[in-house]
């Protein structure tokens, strides 16, 4: 980060944009700012891919990025969903465990056998996390993030960079928050406000940076099904 161009006007940008979200966040239009913050992580994934040396952009494309986000959000949503049904027994399940003892007993089973679907359900998104978002970055079609097959090739394909990069964004996110904490809480908790975005902000820019880079090493087959997605 130190050694972009203007970065500490685009970081507290960024840093505002966060804060902003965060306050409005009650009112659901938090959300926009989520969104614009994606799609600008989008544009510095795509300068990483490209191997330019400056990769953080200007904060100049606020409805491209909004819309860029948004579409990303929705394809992380799609890929959400059968996580969010095996969620469903695990519900049922919990008010089982209200009743007899044999619906305790019912209950109990589901909420085990649903609570491991969605377990491995997640890491299974997790580490497809990055192809389709790399997938929906190509051309900005929400189709193209949403072709399973070819993000399953691609990510068989690419194992290792793919744990690795799983691995140090859990890390720093975790070390991240905490470090932010800490040091928001010595500040008289006030702190918090700054630190905490920022924190969130520099996580944000670490994953896609790490992304561009995947991008750049192992970019997806131009002749692959994606290629032939139709717009959206």
């Amino acid at each position: 980060v130190y050694d972009e161009e203007g970065w500490l006007q685009k970081v507290a940008i960024g840093v505002g944009v966060l804060i902003a979200t965060f306050l409005l966040s009650f009112a659901l239009v938090g959300i926009l700012g989520w969104f614009i913050l994606t799609g600008y992580c989008l544009r510095l994934m795509r300068n990483v891919q490209d191997g330019r040396t400056q990769v953080l952009p200007e904060w100049n494309q606020w409805g491209d990025d909004l819309a860029n986000g948004f579409k990303l959000a929705v394809v992380s949503f799609v890929w959400a969903i059968p996580g969010i049904v095996f969620g469903i027994p695990m519900i049922l399940g919990g008010l089982l465990t209200e009743g007899n003892e044999f619906a305790q007993v019912v209950g109990l089973f589901l909420m085990l056998c649903a609570g491991a679907l969605v377990f491995f359900y997640s890491i299974f998104v997790f580490l497809a996390m990055p192809g389709y978002t790399i997938a929906f970055a190509q051309d900005g079609k929400i189709s193209s993030g949403l072709e399973l097959t070819a993000v399953w090739h691609w990510t068989r394909a690419t194992p290792t960079s793919v744990i690795a990069i799983a691995l140090m964004v859990a890390i720093l996110s975790t070390a991240a928050a905490l470090l932010a904490g800490i040091v928001g809480t010595l500040f008289c908790v006030v702190g918090l406000i700054i630190t905490i975005p920022l924190a969130t902000l520099i996580t944000a820019f670490f994953r896609y940076h790490l992304y561009g880079q995947l991008a750049h090493e192992s970019p997806f087959d131009e002749e692959s099904p994606l290629g032939a997605a139709g717009p959206v």
